[in-house]
């Protein structure tokens, strides 16, 4: 079996006790056993109320397109949310976080809506090209969005954004989404932008490479960076970026099969490392590597008990 298989066993055999639902729940017009039927238990009890409101308030979009969570068990939008979503109004826990990433941060500053770690993060303006000029792009939704971000200032003075995106049980198959009418457009919008002469992407393979996920979304996070800091007094006003593919280490699939063609065949992270001018912005780590710093701290028995019973 692969990994999202083990995961959706795994998660009907504690439905029943782990979130006293039932299951048989919607998703996308049709009920599964691993979809609860009370959507809102999908989210940690201790956040729940505040992470609804959150997504709520700033329009947020939950996958796959709805105004209220999702009960897929298996969904890496909640499991983000579940993991991280108490930083958001924890200082300490969140400069921890940040320094087990880098130990050369020594700060860490709100976002936009004052909070130390954001969801479903878009820019102020769509330097993508991705949404209509004069037109808001929604979170979570038909532009590029960053499942978390994080902003903190390091040792020398910088400021830096922290890119997170989540991954759960994720796997990819060999799709080019360069091809078509679709493609044409996508190309439209990026292929300039990836070949810039200031771009972060040096590239040393056909350019139709980088529309295979989970390339596709990489290269995407990784110009919507670029832009970011490149206009930082319209944004974060951070001078530079770090970007952190978070895959728990059971996912072999996503971990090391490599699906565009032309890219290195060792694993995502050094495919996508080989095609940066600087690859140590780049980097996939387990969701226990990221908060390693909070796991034997008391304070946060609870939610270190919740999540390994549920995802680890």
């Amino acid at each position: 079996m692969n990994y999202r298989e083990v995961e959706r066993e795994k998660v009907i055999r504690i439905r029943d006790s782990f979130f006293k639902d039932p299951g048989k729940g919607l998703h996308q017009g049709v009920d599964y056993p691993f979809v609860l039927t009370d959507a809102k238990k999908n989210i940690w009890a201790k956040i729940r109320k505040d992470a609804i409101k959150y997504f709520d308030l700033y329009d947020i979009v939950w996958w796959p397109g709805s105004t209220e969570p999702s009960g897929h068990l298996l969904s890496s939008q909640v499991s983000c949310v579940n993991h991280l979503f108490f930083l958001r109004n924890d200082k300490e826990a969140a400069l921890r976080v940040l320094q087990n990433l880098n130990s050369d941060f020594v700060e860490v500053f709100p976002d936009f809506e004052n909070g130390y770690i954001g969801f479903e993060v878009v820019s102020k303006h769509s330097y993508l090209g991705e949404v209509a000029e004069g037109k808001e792009q929604t979170r979570g939704a038909n532009c590029t969005s960053v499942d978390a971000m994080m902003t903190g200032k390091l040792k020398n003075g910088k400021k830096i954004q922290v890119l997170i995106e989540w991954k759960y049980t994720e796997l990819y198959s060999k799709s080019d989404k360069s091809e078509g009418s679709s493609g044409a457009t996508r190309k439209n919008r990026y292929d300039a932008l990836i070949d810039d002469k200031d771009s972060p992407i040096k590239r040393t393979v056909s350019i139709d490479n980088l529309y295979y996920e989970p390339f596709y979304q990489i290269m995407r996070q990784t110009l919507l960076a670029w832009q970011m800091t490149k206009n930082k007094a319209n944004e974060l006003n951070a001078d530079d970026w770090l970007h952190f593919d978070i895959i728990p280490e059971n996912n072999l699939n996503l971990r090391y099969q490599v699906t565009a063609p032309d890219l290195m065949q060792s694993g995502i992270e050094e495919a996508w490392k080989s095609q940066l001018k600087e690859p140590g912005k780049y980097n996939v780590i387990t969701p226990q590597k990221l908060l390693k710093p909070l796991i034997f701290d008391n304070n946060y028995r609870s939610l270190i008990t919740y999540l390994n019973k549920r995802y680890w």
